[in-house]
C-alpha cells in the first residue's frame, strides 16, 4: 500500500489543479516535474523503508500545518478557492484512507506536502517561493527520516569499521599508483599511493568502479546488484563517516538515490520479458542507467 501513496496524492493534486497549471504559469508546471514528483518518489520510499526496518517515528502532530492550511483556504482568492478546496478533499481522503490515528509521521507528511502543493497554485504573489521554501524544509525532514534508517542498518555494522574500509579497499587491484586508471584520473588520484587513500576517496573509487560496469547492454539483473551494492556502500560510508555531518548527508542522499533505482529497475523487470532480460534502449532508461556524474 505505502508504495504508491504519495506519488498518488501527487497526480490526483496536479489533476485537480489542472487548469491553474495550464492558464496561469509555466513556473507550477515545472514545480511538479522538477520538485514535487521527485519528492514524493522519496517519501514513498522512505515511508516503506521505515516500515521495513521496524522505524518507530515519535514525532508530535504538527498543529501548524493544518492552522496555515485553513488561513489558506480562508484567504485566497475565489477563483482559485475551488482548486484548493479540491486538493484539501483529495488530502483529507488521503488521512482518512491511509493513516491510523496514531500514525502523526504519515499524517504530518500528507499536510506538508499538501501545503507545498496549495501555496504553488494560491497565485498570491510569493506562492512559488513559499512552496519552494516548503518542498525544502519536507526534503530536511526526510533527510532526516533517512538518517534513522541508516542509523538502524549501522547498528549491525557498529564496532567493525575496520572491516568496512577493507570491503571497500576491495576495489583496489594493488597499492601502487594507477595513472591510466579512468576512475582514479576523474578523482584526481592517479599518482596517490592505494595506503593513503581517504575513506571518502575509497568510497568515490568504489562507486565509480561499480558504475562504470553499466551500459546498454547490461542485463536488469545485473543492474539491480550494481546499485544494490551502491545503496549498501553508502549504508557503510554512513556509518564511518557518522562524525561528519557534511560527509554522512552526502552518503545518505547516495543510500537513497540508489534505493531508488533498484525500486525503478524491480518495477522494470516485474514488466518485463525475463526471457530477454535485457534493458530497452531509450533515452530515458539509459539516463537512468548511466548515472556517472
Amino acid at each position: 500500500m505505502m508504495g504508491w501513496l504519495f506519488g498518488g496524492l501527487v497526480k490526483q493534486f496536479e489533476s485537480a489543479a489542472k487548469e491553474v497549471v495550464r492558464d496561469s504559469s509555466k513556473e507550477i508546471g515545472n514545480l511538479f516535474d522538477d520538485k514535487v514528483y521527485p519528492l514524493a518518489d522519496k517519501l514513498d520510499y522512505i515511508a516503506q523503508e521505515s516500515i521495513n526496518h521496524a522505524i518507530e517515528k515519535t514525532e508530535e502532530l504538527e498543529s501548524k500545518i493544518k492552522v496555515d492550511i485553513e488561513y489558506l483556504l480562508s484567504t485566497t482568492d475565489e477563483k482559485v478557492k475551488y482548486y484548493l478546496d479540491k486538493i484539501d478533499n483529495i488530502r483529507e481522503k488521503a488521512l482518512t484512507d491511509t493513516v491510523s490515528q496514531s500514525n502523526f509521521y504519515l499524517e504530518n507528511r500528507i499536510n506538508q506536502m499538501s501545503l507545498a502543493v496549495m501555496q504553488a497554485i494560491s497565485l498570491s504573489q510569493n506562492s512559488i517561493e513559499q512552496s519552494l521554501e516548503r518542498i525544502e524544509y519536507l526534503e530536511n525532514k526526510l533527510f532526516q527520516d533517512a538518517n534513522q534508517i541508516v542509523d538502524k542498518i549501522s547498528e549491525l555494522i557498529d564496532g567493525k569499521l575496520e572491516l568496512i574500509r577493507n570491503e571497500l579497499k576491495k576495489y583496489l587491484v594493488h597499492g601502487l599508483p594507477s595513472p591510466l586508471d579512468k576512475c582514479r584520473q576523474r578523482l584526481k588520484i592517479a599518482w596517490k599511493p592505494g595506503g593513503l587513500l581517504s575513506d571518502i576517496e575509497l568510497y568515490e573509487l568504489s562507486e565509480c568502479y561499480e558504475l562504470s560496469k553499466l551500459d546498454e547492454n547490461t542485463s536488469i539483473d545485473e543492474v539491480l546488484k550494481i546499485y544494490g551494492q551502491l545503496q549498501q556502500n553508502a549504508a557503510m560510508m554512513a556509518a564511518l563517516v557518522r562524525n561528519s555531518p557534511e560527509l554522512k548527508n552526502r552518503a545518505i542522499k547516495d543510500w537513497i538515490k540508489y534505493g531508488l533505482l533498484c525500486k525503478f529497475w524491480h518495477s522494470i523487470m516485474n514488466n518485463y520479458d525475463l526471457k530477454n532480460n535485457v534493458i530497452p534502449e531509450n533515452k530515458f532508461s539509459q539516463i537512468l542507467l548511466i548515472d556517472k556524474q
